[in-house]
């Protein structure tokens, strides 16, 4: 492969849900109907669309990109009729097992038990076609001790996992206070919303906890075990999960990426939140997101350009997935990031159907990927780009795949011997070190420059840093947008388009109207969450 490496996903785990009262239960049915209706009820594509409407589901972590890609296809050359639900990658995988959707979407693979209930199906002939790829974004709304709001927050990997895991942790906890001095963190209790359904980005969150704080998780994992937390049977087992534990401190759950980042987003409500989420929902919701501190100790935000490098570290698996790492030592490298994965039947499916949904997926992947980093999606690059058209390819009656679609080289890693990582964390300070544009998808080159950087000292390899963070004026922007709360939004509590720039987001009308549909929606929902708690608390 000569020195090209390419990156994986992972697996999610079913939930094991536990007992509730049946007014929460239904509060949370209202409140996902809600996401589910806004993003089904988009209003239909172009008059002039022709063929089958192929429908698909699952990963809300790409619904961004998604409902650009639609309302792409819908206009003519296309004319392509695609539905898509974003409910959680375990919803498209259960969903295409069973034959409800045409294709799924997931940003992990299937899991064993889900593989042997796969095999009894017509269905078991499939593949994993790569789309899209980004970083997993702690997106927060906090004032500070001084009443303003915060935009600079950083994070190490103890910081973080803490956060979503100990009951009623404080912003102004030591392991928090110690990386941010000077920000003014309050004394108060830290809410953090998590996903409620089967979620990839949940999937994702764990394994980064259990790679990178293991002592972190470990006691969140005797802490659940002792009680009954709707915990998913992995957690027990030590393996990453998709569905999070709730009812513990001050947590909180809401369905899919637009429920998470209405909650946190809410300028009534949302005090005090934190989430992980997609980095595009930073500009919709005009929210700022933490630097993360990497392995060679440097604070990196969740840009493009810094998840394209972290998945440089990813390994692939015979299946067209990829397993990934949360350790690699380049300074640019943000964790935790990942992969999603369109779901594809190769045998027995209606070729008519089949022809949409490759021209769909050969648009996602080539034209598509221009979308990709104005939302802050990392682009694929040629690697993962011909990975996914020969995948699409199998669909049955796919038309043949595009030979060439212009997509950027693998990124080139550059390896931070141990004891450089003071320096690079200096030279990186404030998010300095995002590094060239490349691509998400396979490393040339995987070891250039690793001479150089092992054999400097802390200078040179500040120094390093800071000419990667230099040499990208976009990414600095970005940086700093993210800093500011997003284009200087700070007073924004639900936004109304994907950032202020106007290439920054989808310009079509029905993808508009379904963030305002599903911020009407889901409020409906979390108001009879509310309507719900307060009978109960008067009974």
């Amino acid at each position: 492969m000569s020195g090209i490496r390419r990156h994986r996903a992972h697996l999610g785990r079913p939930e094991l849900r536990s007992g509730r009262h049946p007014l929460h239960l239904a509060a949370r049915i209202l409140a996902a109907i809600g996401v589910l209706a806004a993003v089904t009820l988009v209003r239909p594509p172009a008059a002039d669309a022709q063929g089958p409407i192929v429908t698909g589901g699952g990963s809300s972590f790409v619904s961004l990109l998604v409902s650009q890609w639609r309302a792409d296809v819908a206009k003519p050359p296309y004319n392509l009729k695609i539905n898509y639900t974003s409910a959680g990658s375990g919803f498209g995988r259960d969903k295409f097992i069973s034959g409800a959707l045409d294709f799924g979407q997931s940003d992990i693979q299937f899991l064993p038990e889900e593989v042997d209930r796969l095999n009894g199906t017509a269905r078991k002939g499939f593949v994993y076609v790569p789309v899209a790829a980004g970083a997993v974004a702690f997106m927060f709304n906090v004032n500070g001790s001084n009443g303003k709001r915060i935009t600079d927050l950083k994070l190490t990997p103890d910081a973080a996992c803490k956060i979503f895991t100990v009951p009623d942790i404080k912003w102004n906890d030591p392991s928090i206070a110690a990386t941010n001095p000077g920000v003014g963190l309050p004394d108060r209790k830290i809410r953090p919303v998590v996903r409620s359904d089967r979620s990839g980005t949940s999937y994702v969150m764990s394994e980064f906890c259990i790679q990178r704080a293991p002592a972190v998780w470990n006691a969140f994992k005797g802490f659940i075990g002792s009680g009954n937390y709707g915990q998913d049977q992995y957690l027990g087992a030590g393996q990453p999960i998709s569905q999070w534990p709730n009812n513990y401190g001050s947590v909180s759950q809401a369905f899919a990426s637009d429920g998470i980042a209405n909650v946190v987003g809410n300028a009534s409500t949302g005090a005090d939140t934190i989430t992980y989420i997609e980095t595009g929902y930073t500009k919709v919701k005009g929210l700022p997101a933490a630097s993360v501190q990497n392995a060679v100790g440097v604070f990196t935000p969740p840009l493009p350009a810094n998840s394209t490098i972290a998945l440089g570290f990813a390994k692939p698996r015979p299946n067209g997935t990829f397993e990934l790492a949360y350790d690699g030592r380049d300074p640019r490298a943000y964790f935790p990031s990942t992969y999603s994965y369109a779901i594809a039947q190769t045998a027995g499916f209606d070729p008519a159907k089949g022809r949409t949904m490759a021209e769909y997926l050969y648009y996602a992947v080539c034209k598509g990927q221009e979308r990709a980093e104005p939302l802050l999606y990392s682009r694929l690059s040629s690697v993962l780009v011909d990975l996914a058209l020969n995948a699409a390819s199998q669909i049955p009656g796919a038309p043949a795949r595009p030979t060439s679609c212009a997509a950027p080289p693998p990124p080139k890693l550059e390896i931070a011997a141990p004891g450089a990582g003071a320096g690079a964390a200096g030279g990186a300070a404030g998010g300095g070190a995002v590094g060239a544009a490349g691509a998400a998808g396979g490393v040339d080159a995987v070891v250039a420059g690793e001479t150089a950087v092992a054999g400097a000292g802390a200078a040179e390899a500040a120094g390093a840093a800071e000419a990667a963070g230099a040499a990208n004026a976009e990414d600095a922007a970005l940086a700093e947008e993210l800093a500011a709360g997003a284009a200087g939004a700070s007073g924004a509590s639900s936004g109304t388009a994907i950032g202020a720039s106007g290439s920054a987001g989808p310009e079509n009308s029905d993808v508009l109207f379904t963030f305002l549909m599903g911020a009407a929606l889901v409020a409906i929902g979390l108001f009879a969450a509310k309507g719900g708690r307060a009978a109960v608390a008067r009974r």
